[in-house]
Parts: structure tokens; C-alpha cells; sequence
């Protein structure tokens, strides 16, 4: 069996034969079959005991380079030829499958700081109903004004006491862990949004060369967001092979 080494060599030489490539399309292919094999490569890193890097990083490495695949040659406008919209769908079904996995690959750890966040704001919606947000008159003084002496619990967080010139907007400090865990959860989430973008970019491609996705789904099988990394490695080479052999390229 092929592991991750072999892989990382495969898709480094890949990746050297497009570096030294002038013209674009033949660069972008050449690319995007690099990418599959740094894609195997994760694969293997998952199945196989971790090694320096982690499958997440491979893929994540894996994205950016595809995404400089798609930039090297316009899909859109009347220059486009039906091989440039087809290799940008490919390129772009394969950003959907691997940010969904790298949500997956990430998936508890956005579990835990969703259950943090969520216990956060809680207590911190409490702390600002208690008593202490009450006027002298013992009814609610509703949102207090940027003048009033006595700031508000959820506007003095941190800074009780302050003498400082009033501000026009109350500043909420937020602790430096929170701060971080809100970043980490966003930079998880984030993963779908733009896995579903992609797939839609994919899918709108596929409908103007539905003749050629047609044929690769009835080969290979359709391909969805559920499916391997095996699948979507074979399904992508099938249809790079296709493009590779309609442009004449070697």
C-alpha cells in the first residue's frame, strides 16, 4: 500500500513539472493534478499514524494551492472555452469536498467552543439584568444614557470604577480566551460557508458543460459532499485525463 510519503513525492514532482510551465492552462492542469496527490497524501495521513504535519495543514496547504490553479485562466467571458470552465468545476467541487472535511477534521473541537460561547453569553446576559442596572426609584431605567454616573454592568465589564470621560457607545470587554476561542470557532464554521459556495460555483459550471458531467458521473459515479477522498480523487483525475486529452496537452 501507498503511504504519505510516496504521496508528498508524487505530488511535489507534480507540482516542479507546473512550476516550470509557461502556458496557463497546462500550468492550472498541471496543478490541479499535483493537488490530488497531496490530497491522497492527507488521506493517507489520515488512515495511517500522524506524522510532521497533520492531515488539516495538508489540506489546508492543498486549498490554497488549488485556488491559485483557478486564477491562472479565466472560466468566465466570451474567452473562455468549455476546457477552462470544465477544469475550474473540477478544481471547485474538490475546494467543497476539502473544506467540508477540514470542518469534520475540526468538527469537535467547534462542539466545545459553541458550548464555551454559548455559557458565556449566558452568564454575561444575567450579570447584565442583575439589580445593580436598577435606578434609585426601583424601576428599570432602561438603557442608560451615555451621561448617567453609573455605567452599566454589561458596558463596565473590566472597568468598574472608571472616572475616565464618558463614551458615546458602551465598550464591552471581552476576556482575551473567549476573544480567541470566538476566532477559532468562526475560522472552523467559516469551513462550510465556503464549501457550499463552491460547490454551488461547481454546480452552475457542470449545468454549461452538462454533456461532459453527464458522462463522468455514469463512469465514475456522481459525486457529492459526502463522498471519499478516494472518490473525489478518482472521479477529478478522470476528468482532468478528459480535458487533458481534448486540448491536446501531453
Amino acid at each position: 500500500p501507498r503511504n504519505a510519503d510516496y504521496f508528498m513525492q508524487e505530488a511535489k514532482r507534480k507540482k516542479h513539472k507546473a512550476d516550470a510551465m509557461v502556458e496557463k492552462f497546462g500550468k492550472a492542469l498541471n496543478y490541479a493534478e499535483a493537488a490530488l496527490s497531496f490530497i491522497e497524501c492527507g488521506n493517507a495521513m489520515e488512515q495511517g499514524p500522524m506524522e510532521s504535519k497533520s492531515p488539516y495543514t495538508m489540506y489546508s496547504e492543498t486549498v490554497e494551492l488549488i485556488r491559485y490553479a483557478v486564477r491562472l485562466k479565466t472560466h468566465s467571458g466570451p474567452s473562455a472555452t468549455p476546457e477552462d470552465k470544465q477544469l475550474a468545476a473540477l478544481c471547485y467541487r474538490c475546494l467543497a469536498l476539502l473544506y467540508w472535511r477540514m470542518f469534520r477534521l475540526k468538527r469537535d473541537h467547534a462542539v466545545k467552543y459553541s458550548k464555551a460561547l454559548i455559557e458565556y453569553f449566558k452568564n454575561s446576559s444575567k450579570a447584565a439584568q442583575n439589580p445593580s442596572s436598577w435606578g434609585n426609584s426601583g424601576k428599570s431605567t432602561g438603557t442608560p444614557s451615555p451621561m448617567s454616573p453609573s455605567p452599566s454592568p454589561v458596558s463596565s465589564v473590566g472597568s468598574q470604577g472608571s472616572t475616565g470621560p464618558p463614551s458615546s457607545s458602551p465598550i464591552i470587554s471581552i476576556p482575551q480566551r473567549i476573544h480567541q476561542m470566538a476566532a477559532n470557532h468562526v475560522s472552523i464554521t467559516n469551513s462550510i460557508l465556503h464549501s457550499y459556495d463552491y460547490w454551488e460555483m461547481a454546480d452552475n459550471l457542470a449545468k454549461e458543460n452538462r454533456e461532459f458531467f453527464n458522462d463522468l458521473d455514469a463512469l465514475m459515479g456522481p459525486i457529492t459532499l459526502h463522498s471519499s477522498m478516494e472518490h473525489l480523487v478518482q472521479y477529478t483525475q478522470q476528468g482532468l485525463h478528459w480535458v487533458r486529452n481534448s486540448t491536446h496537452l501531453s
